[in-house]
């Protein structure tokens, strides 16, 4: 069976193309077909960053809590990071615990957090490796993760654990400015040449920084952060990317600077789910049955 509404299949026995729902919300197994669009993706941010110095990374799940910590994530989204925690007592103390495994009980009720937590954002580790440095030229970084966010709905594109790609800079204000400007222009238009319906929206969610209300104006007011909106399913419209100045707020923390000031960082990010869940609502959810035109923008069909 397969609602419409929410575009994910109930429980499919055969590749149609869409997420697998497991027994969570916002947790899913991805099939073939959907894979093969997340690969054509790759190749596709891989052929647009090519003409610039990006050091490539794959970042792991995981992050140093304390590096979270100091780079304000904490203070800002408390409810979305989810922490690591472990058993740190003996066997004994285990022994009478491991009976409430299978009663249901609070068998995790002695776990200890952990030095590190779930990575909710690509880009994180990248600012950490510039601590204490004096760059006199910009550095830029291409990176891929498996994100986790505990959000708090289950709605299309809505996800807990999901991939995203970002390209990521440090420089000086002028220099990040107009990386975003120039990096969104672009993602905008190569979207455009898949023939997805995008529209470009000054976004109110905090990157950083204490009284979210108060900050989400201010960034409306400075457009720190623009998101691109594609449907992703029926009457759905969701951000499949976006394109952020973080000011000096990521230079402050770690205490980096590009040419003798505190440096100042921008990103591109694509969330990969997202963006093939706006294909398979365009196009179908099998690749080989798109447009010539839409293979060869994504960069998965022949020059």
């Amino acid at each position: 069976m397969f609602d419409s509404h929410i575009g994910v299949a109930e429980a499919p026995e055969i590749d149609d193309g869409r997420p697998v729902p497991t027994g969570v919300p916002g947790v899913y197994l991805y099939p073939r077909s959907f894979e093969t669009i997340i690969s054509l993706l790759r190749e596709g941010i891989t052929a647009l960053a090519a003409g610039e110095p990006f050091r490539r990374l794959t970042i792991p799940p995981v992050i140093s809590r304390r590096t979270i910590e100091h780079a304000g994530y904490v203070k800002t989204f408390p409810q979305l990071l989810g922490t690591v925690h472990s058993y740190t007592g003996d066997g004994k103390a285990w022994g009478k615990l491991a009976p409430l495994v299978d009663e249901g009980g609070d068998w995790h009720a002695q776990q200890q957090i952990s030095d590190l937590v779930l990575l909710p954002a690509a880009c994180y580790p990248v600012y950490e490796t510039l601590t204490g440095l004096a760059l006199d030229e910009p550095r830029k970084f291409h990176v891929e993760a498996n994100c986790f966010r505990q959000e708090a709905t289950a709605e299309t594109g809505r996800l807990r654990t999901f991939r995203m790609v970002e390209l990521v800079t440090a420089g000086t204000e002028e220099y990040c400015l107009a990386y975003r400007g120039h990096w969104l222009e672009r993602v905008a238009g190569w979207f455009s040449s898949l023939d997805l319906d995008v529209a470009i929206e000054v976004a109110d969610d905090p990157f950083f920084g204490p009284g979210k209300k108060l900050f989400q104006a201010a960034q409306r007011m400075q457009e720190l952060k623009f998101e691109l909106k594609v449907p992703v399913g029926d009457g759905l419209v969701q951000a499949i990317a976006s394109a952020n100045f973080h000011k000096d707020h990521f230079g402050e923390a770690f205490e980096f600077t590009v040419d003798g000031a505190v440096g100042n960082t921008a990103c591109m990010a694509f969330g990969m789910e997202r963006i093939v869940l706006a294909l398979i609502n365009a196009h179908g959810p099998f690749a080989d049955r798109w447009p010539a035109s839409v293979l060869s923008a994504i960069g998965g069909g022949d020059d």
